[in-house]
C-alpha cells in the first residue's frame, strides 16, 4: 500500500515554520517600503521648507507630503501587527518542539484545547484622506452650503493630529474657498494650548505664514487663568520669543484684566513672567500705572513701584506719586518711597523732585506707644 506524503515527508517545512517564513519575508518588504517612504516624507519636508520668503508652498507638496505621512504611518503600524504574529507563532513553535513529560501530555493537552484562541491584532489607525476633506469643504461651499461646511472644519479642527491640521491649512489656502485656511486656524486655536502650540510649529515649518499668524494672535484672547498653561506649552516647544511677544502685547491689556494675569502668573509660580508683564506695562499713562498698583496683591504691588522708580523719569515719578498720594492711598506711597530711599544716591534727583512738589521724602515715624519713655 502506498503512504500519502506528508507536509513534512517530501522535504517540506512544517506548516508552522512555512508560514513564519512567509511573515518574515512579508516584513522585510513592509521594512523596506517603509524606509523609502521615511525618505520621501524628509525629501518632501525639505522642499516646502525651501519655499522663499512668506510664500505659500505649493499645493502638490503638499498633497504629496500627505501621502507620504499616511503610508508611512500605515507602514509602520502594519509592520508591528506583523511583527506581533510572528513573535506568537515562533513561541507557539517552540513550545511544539519541545514534548511534554509523558504524565503531563494529556493534561497539557486539554489545557491548550481549552485557551481562547489568539487574539487578532488591532488593524493599523486609519488616516484622514485630507484631499477628499479638501474636496468635501469646496463642494459645500461651492454649493452654497455654508454652514454645513463650516461645521466639517470646525470637526476638522477639533480632531485633526497636528500635523494633519498643518496640512489640511495648507490644502484649503491653495485648493479651498477663499477664507477656510484662516477660520481652520482660528478653529484650531480654540483646543488646548499643548495642541494649538504644536499646530502652530507645524505651521511655521510648512511656510503657513498667514495661518500661523492667525493661530499666535488668537492667543491675546485667551483668558488670564489659560495664560500660565500657554506659556508653558510655549516653552516646551522651544518659542520662548513667543511667550517674550505675547506678555509684550498682555502688557497693554485693560487694567483688570492685566491684575488678575500678574496673580495668576504668581500663583503658578512664574515669578520671570510677572516681571516681564509689570515692566511691559510700566510704560503706561500715570493714571493706569496708580490703578494697577492698587488692584495688584500687596507683594505684586511693592514689585511695580520698584520696577517703576528705576524705570520712569525723575518727573513721571513725581507724578505717579502724587496720585497715589491724592488718593489717600499712604501705603502704596510708602512703598513707592521705600524703592526711591533703598537708594538715595540714583534717586537724588528724584527725591528732590518730591520734595519741591511738597511731598514727604521720609517714611512716616512710628507711633510711640503711651507706655513707652518720656
Amino acid at each position: 500500500m502506498r503512504m500519502r506524503p506528508t507536509a513534512q515527508s517530501a522535504g517540506q517545512q512544517p506548516e508552522g515554520e512555512q508560514q513564519a517564513a512567509e511573515l518574515r519575508a512579508e516584513l522585510d518588504e513592509l521594512l523596506r517600503a517603509s524606509r523609502y517612504a521615511s525618505q520621501r516624507e524628509r525629501r518632501l519636508n525639505e522642499a516646502i521648507r525651501a519655499t522663499p520668503g512668506r510664500q505659500r508652498p505649493d499645493g502638490e507638496l503638499l498633497r504629496q507630503l500627505a501621502q507620504a505621512r499616511t503610508l508611512r504611518e500605515g507602514l509602520g503600524a502594519r509592520c508591528l501587527q506583523l511583527s506581533d504574529q510572528l513573535e506568537a507563532l515562533e513561541s507557539r513553535i517552540r513550545q511544539q518542539q519541545q514534548p511534554p513529560p509523558p504524565q503531563q501530555s494529556q493534561q497539557n493537552q486539554q489545557q491548550y484545547q481549552q485557551q481562547p484562541p489568539q487574539q487578532q491584532a488591532p488593524p493599523p489607525p486609519v488616516r484622514p484622506d485630507l484631499g477628499a476633506l479638501t474636496e468635501r469643504i469646496t463642494a459645500l461651499h461651492r454649493a452654497g452650503s455654508l454652514a454645513e461646511a463650516t461645521g466639517v472644519i470646525d470637526a476638522a479642527a477639533a480632531r485633526l493630529a497636528p500635523s494633519d491640521a498643518a496640512l489640511l491649512v495648507g490644502m484649503l489656502a491653495k485648493y479651498g474657498p477663499t477664507g477656510a485656511s484662516l477660520h481652520l486656524a482660528r478653529g484650531i486655536s480654540r483646543s488646548a494650548p499643548d495642541h494649538c502650540v504644536a499646530v502652530l510649529a507645524e505651521l511655521r515649518e510648512l511656510g503657513l505664514a498667514e495661518a500661523a499668524a492667525e493661530v499666535f494672535h488668537a492667543f491675546w484672547g485667551y483668558p488670564a487663568a489659560s495664560v500660565p498653561g500657554l506659556l508653558c506649552a510655549l516653552e516646551r516647544a522651544g518659542l520662548t520669543a513667543d511667550s517674550a511677544t505675547l506678555l509684550w502685547e498682555w502688557g497693554s491689556a485693560p487694567i483688570p484684566e492685566l491684575t488678575s494675569l500678574a496673580a495668576c502668573l504668581q500663583q503658578h509660580g512664574r515669578a520671570g513672567d510677572v516681571r516681564t508683564l509689570l515692566r511691559q506695562a510700566a510704560g503706561r499713562s500715570t493714571a493706569d500705572l496708580a490703578a494697577l498698583a492698587a488692584g495688584l496683591p500687596p507683594a505684586l504691588a511693592t514689585l511695580l513701584l520698584g520696577e517703576l522708580a528705576v524705570l520712569r523719569p525723575p518727573v513721571e515719578v513725581v507724578r505717579l506719586a502724587t496720585a497715589l498720594d491724592g488718593a489717600g492711598d499712604s501705603g502704596l506711597y510708602a512703598q513707592l518711597l521705600a524703592a526711591l530711599l533703598a537708594d538715595e544716591a540714583r534717586h537724588r534727583t528724584t527725591l528732590a523732585a518730591l520734595r519741591t512738589a511738597g511731598l514727604p521724602t521720609r517714611p512716616p515715624a512710628a507711633p510711640r506707644s503711651r507706655w513707652g519713655r518720656r
